[in-house]
């Protein structure tokens, strides 16, 4: 090779996975004989440069700083001195050098392994271990960045394709409760795209059946668990019918510690400690009787004209998890409910919210003052309203976790 400086094309095939290839910049190269007067005039000439590269044959050998080079032949007698000799004397012997085929990622550990002058000085490329070229720590770091915004771009199309599914599940049990409860309303609120609560309607002879549920986690994580949790509920609802809410705990427990492997307050899947919190009921219309069962979710009743609200607490057992036991058996609770009755049921999302100027929990003693404020409303406005205050009293701080909560009048 030449003593003149020598520009090598860069090698980019088509069809592959992002690689260094794709950052190799045509660059001017010195050789062992080339004097730093040519190094002096090459970095002037082209003021781009942030490294110059040295070969040896076609080899790739080390690696000349700019700052560096131009601070240390600055200084008095230092081109006097060291002008006419070998550029190898301000050269970096060290460099990163890696092949035109390494994918990003792998480059990217390598450069953080390499140090700061991997991301300050650049990299050599090489292809068939010759000197291909050069690529920067911007031109890395701007590869990174474009390489985790596509893949944030395909895993939020995927999230939200996959609310799209979940919606489309519950939208069944939303008919169903039209036409058991036209005036019922109910509002579903993940935190993230997709969520891990989830509700169930269905509707018998002689009344309805109605769930809302939190399964544990949110998001992606939380969306698998409602497809468990209310397929198991489908098929005890197959197997036990709907005017036993107990009974139908009791089934998705076993459903869900089954088939996460959770039997003898063990865990076979490490990391799988999940399951639920629900509220079940059966409600006759003709009897104005509700049969409720609670796993850590309660049932808030203002009947017309009381002054306060009566909480129907659920049980202090989650369905599913480790330490519930395999044949856990919930109770049944009967609830009367007079004419003109309030039935409010709501997942922790709204309770467990932090906010207002303490940053403390909005609280079931907070709710239930707000339903009593509230108990002349529509079921509609109601839960507009609750939303409304949830919102304000979480002002700036973080949505906690997902949010469901729904009410009816008898």
């Amino acid at each position: 090779m030449s003593e003149t400086s020598t520009y090598l094309s860069d090698f980019r095939p088509r069809f592959r996975q992002p690689s260094a290839a794709d950052l190799c910049t045509l660059a001017p190269c010195m050789t062992t004989e080339s004097n730093n007067e040519k190094v002096l005039e090459t970095f002037t000439q082209h003021r781009e440069l942030i490294s110059l590269p040295v070969v040896e044959g076609h080899k790739p050998i080390g690696l000349i700083n700019r700052d560096i080079f131009l601070s240390q032949i600055s200084k008095p007698f230092r081109l006097e001195l060291y002008g006419r000799k070998s550029c190898i004397a301000f050269m970096d012997k060290e460099p990163l050098i890696v092949d035109a085929s390494m994918d990003i990622e792998t480059l990217t550990f390598k450069a953080v392994e390499f140090g700061e002058k991997a991301l300050s000085d650049g990299f050599i490329i090489t292809r068939n271990n010759e000197f291909a070229g050069v690529g920067s720590g911007l031109q890395l770091m701007r590869a990174v960045a474009n390489l985790q915004a596509s893949r944030n771009r395909q895993i939020m199309h995927s999230i939200e394709y996959a609310s799209v599914i979940q919606q489309s599940a519950l939208r069944s049990s939303r008919e169903i409760l039209s036409l058991a409860c036209p005036e019922a309303d109910l509002v579903w609120e993940p935190r993230d795209v997709v969520g891990g609560d989830f509700y169930q309607f269905s509707i018998d002879d002689g009344g309805w059946f109605g769930t809302v549920a939190d399964c544990t986690g949110h998001g992606v994580p939380g969306a698998f668990m409602t497809l468990i949790a209310s397929s198991g509920l489908s098929q005890a609802i197959k197997e036990k019918g709907l005017r036993d809410p107990a009974s139908l705990l009791a089934i998705v427990n076993r459903s869900i510690k089954q088939m996460l492997g959770q039997v003898g307050g063990q865990d076979s899947t490490p990391g799988s400690d999940d399951g639920m919190d629900a509220a079940c009921f059966w409600y006759e219309p003709g009897t104005r009787q509700m049969v409720f069962s609670g796993a850590r979710l309660s049932l808030f009743v203002l009947r017309p004209g009381a002054y306060k609200v009566d909480v129907v607490e659920g049980q202090r057992k989650g369905v599913g998890y480790v330490d519930s036991e395999l044949d856990y058996a919930w109770r049944n609770v009967t609830v009367n409910l007079p004419a003109g009755s309030l039935v409010f049921v709501t997942t922790d999302g709204l309770v467990d919210q932090v906010g207002g100027p303490r940053a403390i929990a909005f609280g079931k003693r907070r709710l239930c003052d707000l339903l009593l404020s509230l108990a002349s409303s529509t079921p509609a406005q109601l839960n507009h309203d609750v939303l409304a205050a949830l919102q304000e009293w979480q002002g700036e701080h973080h949505r906690r976790d997902d949010v469901t909560f729904f009410c009816f009048r008898t």
